[in-house]
């Protein structure tokens, strides 16, 4: 493409992903959407994904490398943020890649449909980069029924499948510290959206691995998916009343979720948690029993965990049950 079009500054925060470093980079750099920045957050990595990422930039005028000690992903997409230059701005997590068109088609979206925004699916790759039928459509949908999707369907969160005007983030950073923190930020950016693209071709290849921020085991930082659903749902109380119960349903999930995750575990550093979600329970009980979005199932455990937390323990362990039988 000509190098006429605007600039896309794409961010890359880097740490601990050396056996997947090059093929994420690759990918980036062989976009058939050529005019791109490409800005390198080695966030304090101990391995060599540092030297790795000067190596690139020595040999593509197109990167930039920013060395930083460790603040983890949200101060690395923000090292970024303030330092990007483009018209347009996306993100690519350092251990997944990306399909050769998505840049050059996610701004033909933009450009046909006039939106601040377009996004398209994941490619989930557990291993080897599964072939996809990239031929799908792209349709424009009101801000409305993104979110509404998002929230009831548990999809279009991340902040990796899309593509930004710059302008979206004039105003706002990803919280420092904290995980999970693609949620809210992704709310607030459709909300700032009239109307969004939606590519249906998986075109960001999420690549599943051990050890990642999804897929770790129990640990606190999960817990930050409170505070970010909570949030999310007194911000829609406040400017989108109308929303309230979708925004209420992610929350709700998320507490149970997180329930069912450490109700079992003993260790002294989960106590405090747990009993913060029993008291949120409680507090939200006659709000989220009447919730239509919220499953039959999802309101007995509620019911349960009101009770007491034994009583939600035994609930859960008899649920637990059943879904291995069903298997």
């Amino acid at each position: 493409m000509e190098q006429t079009l605007p600039l896309i500054s794409v961010i890359v925060p880097v740490y601990k992903v050396e056996p997947y470093l090059h093929r994420c980079i690759d990918s980036i750099r062989n976009q058939t959407y050529t005019n791109l920045e490409i800005i390198l957050v080695d966030d304090g990595s101990p391995d060599n994904c540092g030297r790795i990422c000067d190596e690139y930039a020595q040999k593509d005028k197109r990167i930039f490398v920013i060395h930083q000690e460790n603040g983890g992903l949200s101060a690395a997409r923000n090292s970024g943020l303030d330092r990007c230059s483009g018209a347009y701005i996306g993100f690519v997590d350092s251990d997944d890649c990306i399909h050769p068109e998505m840049y050059e088609r996610l701004y033909k979206d933009i450009c046909t449909y006039h939106t601040r925004l377009a996004f398209c699916h994941p490619n989930m790759c557990y291993g080897s980069i599964p072939e996809i039928d990239d031929k799908l459509p792209t349709e424009c949908k009101d801000k409305e029924f993104v979110i509404l999707k998002s929230m009831t369907e548990n999809i279009w969160w991340s902040a990796w499948t899309k593509l930004y005007e710059r302008s979206l983030f004039e105003t706002i950073r990803y919280p420092d510290g904290k995980t999970n923190e693609d949620y809210a930020i992704t709310m607030y950016i459709y909300d700032m959206c009239d109307k969004i693209a939606i590519n249906y071709n998986k075109l960001y290849n999420y690549c599943i691995r051990e050890n990642s921020i999804c897929t770790s085991p129990l640990n606190l930082k999960k817990f930050d998916q409170i505070d970010n659903t909570l949030e999310v749902m007194q911000y829609m109380e406040q400017n989108h009343p109308v929303w309230k119960p979708a925004a209420e349903f992610v929350f709700i999930t998320t507490l149970l979720k997180l329930l069912g995750m450490s109700i079992e575990n003993t260790e002294k550093q989960y106590i405090p948690k747990k009993q913060e979600i029993f008291n949120l329970i409680k507090c939200y009980y006659s709000s989220a029993i009447h919730n239509p979005y919220i499953l039959f199932k999802q309101k007995i455990m509620l019911t349960s965990a009101r009770i007491s937390p034994l009583c939600f323990k035994l609930t859960f362990r008899l649920y637990s049950i059943i879904q291995k039988m069903k298997r």
